[in-house]
């Protein structure tokens, strides 16, 4: 399973959101390991829950940097965010209750996800950040 792996041209020029997208990159990655080397349900889905419960603290934390009168994308951004959470939170679910799931699709999903959001949406939100001068790198 291939791996995401940071570059700088992910970085929104916000340091503090690009060190969440860091860290969101790596748990992505420990899922997709985890996933690869079979290490059953458990390891799996406490990685799978670890990285849930950091996208959720992520996405809180960019959305307060938002502010929905002067940021055009905001609308599209917290839905896109609700989105994937709402998605991820189902997979969990069905996973935590040993259903029958494509984990190695779900994790494909989650890594594309991520670095589409970060590469579109969230650039767009670097650059209206940075044009108010708020937390610029």
């Amino acid at each position: 399973m291939e791996q995401l792996a940071w570059n700088d041209g992910l970085s929104i020029g916000v340091a503090e959101i690009d060190a969440q997208h860091k860290h969101l990159i790596d748990l992505v990655n420990v899922v997709a390991r985890a996933v690869e080397k079979h290490e059953g349900q458990e390891v799996a889905g406490a990685a799978l829950r670890s990285l849930c419960d950091y996208a959720v603290e992520h996405f809180a934390a960019e959305e307060m940097l938002m502010d929905m009168d002067t940021y055009p994308e905001y609308d599209l951004h917290v839905t896109e965010h609700m989105d994937c959470t709402q998605k991820a939170l189902d997979f969990l679910q069905t996973y935590s209750e040993g259903q029958e799931v494509n984990m190695p699709e779900f994790v494909s999903f989650l890594a594309g996800w991520v670095h589409t959001h970060i590469m579109e949406v969230d650039q767009t939100l670097g650059r209206h950040l940075k044009a108010r001068g708020i937390g610029t790198a």
